[in-house]
C-alpha cells in the first residue's frame, strides 16, 4: 500500500528540535503537512487511531531516539506490531543527537528505519530523507 499523503510526523520531545525540523521541512517542502508528536506513545496512538485511514497517515516519520518514558527504540518496537501494509506505507528516518553507539546500531539494524541522520537537520539533509 503506497501512501499518497504529504504528511510528515516528527516524534521528538525537544521543543527546539521540533521547531527546527518543522521549519526546515516547511521551507524546503511547503506542500508537506507536518504533525508534531511530543512522545512516542502519542505517535503510536495516532497511528493506531488512523490505521484504516490512509489519508491521515504520514508518509514519513522523523524519529528521535533519546526521549523519556519511551525512547525511539520503544517506538520502533511498537511500530513493528502494526500490519505490514501500514509499515510499508510509512518511511522512518531517525534524526538524533545521541552518542550511544548501541542505540545507533539497533536503530540502523531495524528494518523499519530507512536512514539515520544526526541533528541538527539542515536543508541538504532533506534530500537524503525524501
Amino acid at each position: 500500500m503506497a501512501n499518497p499523503t504529504n504528511k510528515v510526523m516528527i516524534v521528538d520531545d525537544n521543543v527546539i528540535d521540533q521547531m527546527i525540523t518543522k521549519r526546515v521541512l516547511e521551507n524546503s517542502y511547503s506542500q508537506s503537512d507536518v504533525l508534531v508528536m511530543h512522545c512516542p506513545i502519542s505517535a503510536l496512538n495516532y497511528l493506531e487511531d488512523n490505521k484504516d485511514n490512509i489519508n491521515a497517515l504520514p508518509s514519513l516519520i522523523i524519529l528521535d531516539l533519546d526521549m523519556p518514558e519511551m525512547n525511539g527504540l520503544g517506538f520502533l518496537d511498537g511500530f513493528a506490531e502494526f500490519a505490514e501494509r501500514l509499515r510499508n506505507a510509512i518511511k522512518i528516518v531517525v534524526l538524533t543527537a545521541t552518542d550511544v553507539i548501541a542505540d545507533i546500531e539497533l536503530a540502523i539494524a531495524n528494518p523499519a528505519v530507512s536512514k539515520l541522520i544526526t541533528k541538527p537537520l539542515f536543508n541538504n539533509s532533506l534530500a537524503e530523507m525524501l
